[in-house]
């Protein structure tokens, strides 16, 4: 970049063109900075203030930054307060643009649109980006179709770049953002794997050259049918006034008609010289290869020096250093070839709607285009740009196939090089059918270029298209209402006229401050601002609308983290009451381990009770659905495994049937089950973890704007239902092992006996699960009747309620009891009586139980034993009808030979050779009368019921 020398205290505004031309696919990159002095208080940011308007910085780089970079309308519009609201931050702004102010973070799913290779769709599109990003707070970049990181044509760009595409229409971009759901996963995915690959949503333009691209793309569904962008748009051969004014036959194709004495072919060969790049002219037309400034007849200097690289040496024009020429080639030569000789014409790219070669074929133009970029001679566009601002330098007759509208045709308007179009025969409905195609035209058979002549006509007016990627809708329409992005109908909707697109240019070019960087941006942000009340129209219905964000602290949850505070205290004192009462009789044969698992359990859930009132965050929902499920698992499976373990004792004594259960095969049990729910939250944390997610709904209330105001809360959810279906469907199986178990024991005698108030504790639990799944399927997730706070807040009632009944139902009676009992240091060792099954069916009066000695008497009973293993003495009764003393603790001896085997030794065979000196000779031997069954318990050492068992032997016997 050459810079002007800075004059002190004074505002430098020299610009210095950059025109890369000669790169691939129609693109040229252009840069001009103002330059400042970093530090320097006059000639730092005063200058770029001076320079650009307020906002503008000096750079550490010399160069003054982007007054824009946080929005353009609160520039243009800073009077009016609804538009001084910072720009949606994108995906193109650097990590601590927001924490320095220049933007916040957007409501949306960011939008990528192409910017294209010409000025058209890149003007729009600035147009869309700021409306998008600072009315409607959707986050949007532009695609500029190339892997240089250097390259941008974003609108908020601090350094002003203004990088023209890498391709015209790149319908790749499309399809990578239909294969990967959106251009954000690509992006990220681009940086991180170090390799690029172009994505987009949007194509602003597209002409009527790509109808039948655009058909192949909608069939194959990567594209929407199209839409009109709201421009009209035509091609045409032109030329410039002063060489119309100077050669008026050249305004029609019939005064450059060949004819059979091929004076036409001679004339317009000689009018129309072919462009020489710098290269060309320095190596073959100046006598010092550019060693020295090089001026023409008419002291206008055409080259300053020679290019530097390969960039310069193909360039046909570079304000300052080289202006341009024009020459005969062999092409031109009449004289050596009188047939074939041709003059020139500037063809564009074969990508355009491009009909060069069938119009000067079929209408008989002695004339053809020798760029380089095609087989068929076709220019690139900044080529093409270039060749003529050097007709125009050096007064060279130039013709040209170009299109309106266009900044250039804008910038000779009214000049005596204003484009001046070439009448061709009119469109008509038949030509237009019988135009060739793009695969036609950038065919490397030249039989393909020239297509058939029903479709040699003049190029026909035509309105442009958008082009929108098919998933688009569905990624819009797929979230509720609230959260709904106006982008899609903002964008389907928007139109910019070519009347509009050509006031922006003008408004452009006659800037005179910094062309290719600074003087586009303020051309169009000021039209903006000056049309900002059109623009609204395209704005969709409730929109903009302003989020109202709820605070998670309304009276209901405050009152629910009340409840569950005082449901943790209760627990924790019915924890230390039932610690403190483990001793007495009720709490032993309720099993103390097993209460302080059920007490654990609910302590729990009522910690998951607190955590589903406090407001959501990443570590509050992974742990409040944690300790909800593993609160369940405590308090249900620990009471279903000790039921289903008293109902198998009685069942099988009752069918006279020997059965073990060893104390650890009961808590391994019990481990298992919740070592499997430890998996399953594991599984859940890593997969699709319960977090803190936004959720929105509309209020009905109108902002300042004339948008609706959105209410935004936030919940804890997982991406997918299934986890949470997972935890009712369990917590349900567990409810329903519980209800049968509460059935089959309910016969089971009074001191194991827990079925009705199992039967309290599962009717509550349903009751309270069913609620909760109804509070899910209409909360915030799913059907949204209910807010986030009111479902977090119901749900934390209905958890403490739970909780509060459970003790209510459970522990109180039995906390109650146990401040009636004296110390209990027994433990179950026997029972024995009449026929059990026959015991089972007598009525509840007719049996009698003494609890003192652990001991139930009736016709059958409860026998104790006095060393650790049996606990206390028994009654006289019991030691009167096995003829021997409690103290003896061997075995029982019945009448008729049988037995009722006492492993008293724990040794696991009943009655061995370490046990026959213990039986007893003096023992009854003629009891006929009835019939009895004797059931023993086996235990070690302990106070609590089963615990440190290693297993029980059920043996029975009968007298008669």
């Amino acid at each position: 970049m050459v810079k002007t020398t800075r004059r002190p205290m004074f505002l430098s505004v020299l610009i210095v063109l950059f025109v890369i031309g000669s790169l691939s696919n129609n693109r040229f990159f252009v840069s001009a900075l103002i330059d400042c002095t970093f530090g320097d208080p006059v000639l730092g940011n005063q200058q770029c203030v001076q320079a650009y308007r307020s906002g503008s910085v000096c750079n550490e780089n010399g160069f003054c930054s982007n007054p824009f970079r946080s929005g353009c309308l609160r520039q243009v519009l800073s009077s009016d307060e609804s538009f001084v609201r910072l720009r949606a931050c994108n995906s193109d702004d650097d990590p601590g643009a927001e924490d320095r102010g220049e933007c916040v973070a957007g409501d949306y799913e960011e939008i990528r649109m192409l910017s294209q290779d010409w000025e058209a769709p890149m003007m729009t599109s600035w147009i869309m980006q700021i409306i998008l990003s600072e009315v409607l707070g959707v986050p949007t970049t532009l695609e500029t179709s190339q892997p240089n990181s250097e390259a941008s044509m974003n609108f908020y760009d601090p350094d002003l770049r203004f990088s023209y595409s890498n391709d015209t229409y790149d319908y790749d971009a499309i399809r990578t953002s239909i294969e990967h759901g959106s251009c954000a996963d690509i992006r990220k995915k681009n940086e991180k794997q170090g390799w690029y690959r172009s994505c987009a949503d949007v194509m602003p333009e597209a002409w009527n050259g790509q109808n039948s691209n655009i058909e192949e793309y909608v069939k194959d569904g990567i594209i929407e049918p199209s839409t009109g962008s709201g421009g009209v748009a035509k091609f045409s051969w032109y030329i410039p006034k002063f060489a119309a004014e100077k050669h008026f036959y050249v305004l029609s194709h019939y005064g450059m008609k060949e004819g059979t004495d091929l004076e036409v072919r001679r004339r317009l060969a000689e009018l129309f010289l072919r462009p020489r790049k710098w290269k060309f002219f320095c190596d073959e037309v100046s006598p010092d290869n550019c060693a020295s400034p090089f001026y023409d007849e008419e002291g206008r200097l055409i080259a300053a020096r020679a290019p530097e690289d390969e960039s310069e040496e193909g360039l046909f024009f570079k304000a300052g250093l080289y202006h341009g020429h024009f020459s005969a080639s062999e092409e031109n030569d009449c004289d050596a070839n009188p047939t074939t000789c041709t003059g020139h014409i500037a063809s564009p790219p074969c990508t355009w709607t491009n009909y060069v070669v069938p119009q000067l074929h079929y209408l008989g133009i002695p004339v053809w285009s020798s760029g380089t970029s095609t087989a068929a001679g076709n220019y690139k566009y900044g080529e093409m740009v270039g060749i003529y601002h050097a007709a125009n330098y050096t007064r060279s007759n130039v013709l040209l196939y170009w299109y309106t509208p266009d900044p250039t045709v804008q910038e000779y308007m009214g000049t005596d090089a204003e484009f001046t179009p070439i009448f061709l025969p009119q469109a008509t409905v038949e030509c237009t059918e019988n135009r060739i195609t793009e695969k036609q035209r950038c065919s490397k058979n030249p039989d393909d270029w020239i297509g058939e002549e029903a479709g040699s006509c003049d190029s026909e007016s035509f309105a442009v298209q958008k082009l929108v990627v098919s998933n688009m809708y569905n990624r819009t329409y797929g979230n509720d209402k609230a959260s709904r992005s106006p982008a899609y109908r903002f964008i389907k909707g928007f139109r910019l006229s070519d009347l509009q697109l050509e006031f922006i240019y003008r408004r452009w070019y006659a800037k005179g401050i910094d062309r290719w960087n600074y003087d586009n941006r303020e051309a169009v942000c000021s039209w903006v601002g000056d049309n900002i009340d059109i623009l609204k129209d395209f704005i969709p219905d409730t929109f903009p609308r302003s989020i109202r964000k709820s605070e998670y602290g309304s009276p209901i949850l405050i009152t629910a983290s009340a409840v569950a505070a005082i449901a943790i205290v209760l627990v924790v004192t019915t924890s230390l009451m039932t610690f403190h009462y483990r001793h007495k009789r009720v709490m032993v044969y309720a099993q103390p381990v097993f209460l302080y698992m059920l007490l654990f359990g609910a302590l729990s859930l009522s910690i998951g009770a607190f955590l589903s009132s406090l407001p959501p965050s990443a570590a509050t929902c992974i742990l409040e659905e944690w300790f909800v499920m593993v609160g369940y698992s405590f308090v249900l499976v620990p009471l279903i495994v000790k039921v289903a373990a008293i109902n198998v004792l009685f069942q099988s004594a009752a069918k006279f049937k020997r059965v073990q259960i060893a104390h650890k095969k009961l808590y391994k049990t019990i481990g298992a089950i919740i070592g499997l729910v430890v998996v399953f939250l594991t599984i859940w944390s890593i997969v699709d973890p319960f977090t803190k997610t936004s959720r929105k709904y509309l209020t009905g209330e109108t902002n300042t704007h004339g948008g609706e105001i959105v209410e935004m809360y936030f919940t804890c959810s997982s991406k997918k239902p299934i986890w949470q279906i997972i935890l009712f469907v369990y917590v349900f199986l567990l409810i329903i092992a519980a209800t049968v178990l509460a059935v089959q024991t309910r016969k089971v005698k009074q001191e194991f006996n827990e079925s009705i108030r199992l039967g309290h504790v599962v009717y509550t639990h349903f009751l309270i699960e069913l609620l909760l799944v109804l509070v899910w399927i209409l909360g915030p997730d799913h059907l949204r009747t209910l807010t986030a706070n009111d479902a977090a807040a119901i749900k934390s009632y209905l958890l403490s309620a739970n909780i509060l009944i459970i003790l209510a139902v459970y522990f109180y009676p039995k906390l109650v009891s146990a401040r009636k009992q004296d110390d209990y240091r027994g433990s179950i060792s026997s029972i024995s009586g009449a026929d059990f099954g026959s015991f089972m069916q007598q009525p509840r009066s007719s049996l009698r139980f003494d609890f003192r000695a652990s001991s139930c008497e009736s016709a059958g009973f409860i026998r104790g034993s006095s060393d650790g293993l049996h606990g206390g003495s028994s009654s006289n009764r019991s030691s009167e009808m096995f003829g021997r003393n409690d103290a003896d603790k061997k075995i029982l001896a019945i009448p008729n030979g049988r037995e009722v085997i006492v492993d008293d030794d724990h040794d696991g065979h009943g009655v061995d050779e370490n046990d026959k000196d213990n039986e007893n000779p003096d023992a009854p031997s003629n009891a006929k009368a009835q019939r009895r069954s004797s059931i023993r318990v086996g235990e070690k050492a302990g106070t609590n019921g089963f615990s440190n068992t290693d297993r029980t032997v059920l043996s029975q016997g009968a007298e008669e």
